[in-house]
């Protein structure tokens, strides 16, 4: 599972890294965009070269450190962009991509609708901004964007409704693990789990070990495996095995 999701990542980035570095060279023959407002404030031909190199250089930044703000930072700069040097359409691809990214990463705890709303304004404010090219085309792109933000949410919040009935009650309500995005990596030390416990976690999350097969493993009896599994659950705030499995099978899990 882990090994797929990385995979599926590294994919994503480097397709788009192709995709940067022929916008950037394809960029470099053209004559930038002279009707956009950009134009007002610095020569196009320059600005887009520069911003779609730049976004380049995140690209492999990303492919090495797999941040997902990276990711995020290189969508957000080509919305602007593309937004601003007509190719509209592109650009509220971009936005709303980031903006899916940041909700199935749960990137936002606190408010979420809130500042989705935010940044759907800033998203409209740019929108506004491509006046230059005609009113008609501005009123285009409104309403599309418009239309795009009303079904992303629709099929986002439908999904995840769909899906959260799979997670048992304890594990949807667990706020142990704060400030984690799902597919984050975390520590067991972090959560003041001793060695042996951190030791039990791993061998059943990871190598799938049953309490009879771990206390055959360590030599001790199958009483005192359950009897630590217990004292990890309260930790945890879940009531049996299968919940801790679901909610720790969420991150990649370390001693």
């Amino acid at each position: 599972m882990k090994k797929n999701r990385i995979n599926s990542e590294r994919v994503v980035a480097v397709v788009g890294l192709v995709f940067l570095i022929v916008a950037a060279i394809v960029s470099l023959m053209l004559n930038g965009a002279p009707k956009s407002i950009i134009e007002k404030i610095a020569p196009t031909k320059v600005v887009i070269p520069v911003v779609h190199f730049i976004c380049v250089g995140l690209a492999l930044v990303f492919l090495i450190t797999q941040n997902i703000y990276v990711m995020i930072s290189i969508f957000a700069l080509e919305s602007e962009l593309t937004i601003l040097t007509n190719y509209e359409e592109l650009g509220i691809f971009f936005f709303y991509a980031a903006l899916i990214l940041i909700l199935c990463k749960d990137l936002i705890k606190d408010k979420p609708r809130k500042k989705i709303i935010w940044m759907f304004l800033v998203h409209l404010v740019t929108l506004v901004l491509t006046y230059t090219n005609g009113l008609v085309y501005m009123l285009v792109d409104i309403s599309y964007s418009l239309f795009c933000f009303a079904f992303y949410m629709w099929i986002y919040y439908t999904l995840k409704a769909k899906l959260s009935c799979l997670f048992p009650q304890n594990v949807r309500e667990n706020n142990t693990i704060i400030g984690k995005p799902a597919g984050s990596t975390i520590s067991l030390s972090d959560y003041n789990l001793n060695e042996r416990q951190r030791t039990f976690v791993i061998e059943n999350i990871h190598n799938k070990l049953s309490y009879k097969e771990i206390s055959e493993k360590y030599f001790v009896s199958i009483s005192t495996v359950k009897k630590i599994f217990a004292e990890v659950f309260k930790i945890f705030n879940v009531s049996n095995i299968e919940e801790l499995r679901i909610l720790l099978l969420q991150y990649q899990v370390k001693e």
